[in-house]
């Protein structure tokens, strides 16, 4: 057991590593085409990192795409099951937004699927939203679409949980620590 984290953790470390200049060579040429007109932004690396979900995934992780597919106007069942119908809509997602088309929910693709979620919301995203808290981490909220004042106390309760900045705001950060610690 003890060898099978070590593992892990050098494989996390190695992971850190070959993408640092990625992220810095991107954070670089970003900064170099705003510089003309807008303020620096600070970068900085997420504490986790994204799950890759594909066909055949199930789970929380799946419900939430199938649900953020659903806000973006996708006819999907929020089953958690990944199949043919998920794999579809992601494929076209993916082609519009101008990522390869491979199906696969991966980083890119996360980071364009995410909706900014606060309260007074309503709608499909905050339905993936609830069902994730309430589902892989036990909040009793219901699951109906609107980020009222239960919503809103579960996301700061699973912000202060995660380490997060506890403002309310479903945001990168928070939207990424809902999917990558599923249960």
């Amino acid at each position: 057991m003890h060898k099978l984290k070590r593992l892990a953790a050098a494989g996390v470390a190695g992971l850190v590593v070959a993408t640092a200049p990625v992220a810095l060579a991107t954070a670089g040429a970003a900064a170099t085409a705003r510089s003309a007109h807008a303020t620096p932004v600070k970068v900085t690396a997420p504490a986790t990192s994204w799950p890759v979900v594909g066909p055949g995934s199930r789970g929380q992780r799946v419900v939430a795409i199938q649900y953020l597919l659903k806000a973006r106007g996708y006819r999907l069942v929020p089953d958690g099951v990944y199949r043919a119908t998920t794999t579809a809509a992601v494929r076209h997602f993916q082609r519009i937004r101008g990522l390869t088309p491979d199906g696969i929910v991966g980083r890119a693709t996360w980071t364009r699927l995410i909706i900014i979620l606060h309260r007074g919301m309503r709608g499909w995203a905050v339905r993936g939203l609830q069902s994730n808290l309430r589902y892989s981490y036990g909040f009793k909220i219901p699951v109906n679409g609107r980020f009222g004042l239960a919503t809103w106390n579960a996301v700061l309760k699973f912000q202060a949980r995660f380490g997060l900045r506890r403002d309310g705001v479903v945001g990168v950060l928070t939207w990424q620590a809902l999917v990558a610690h599923e249960i």
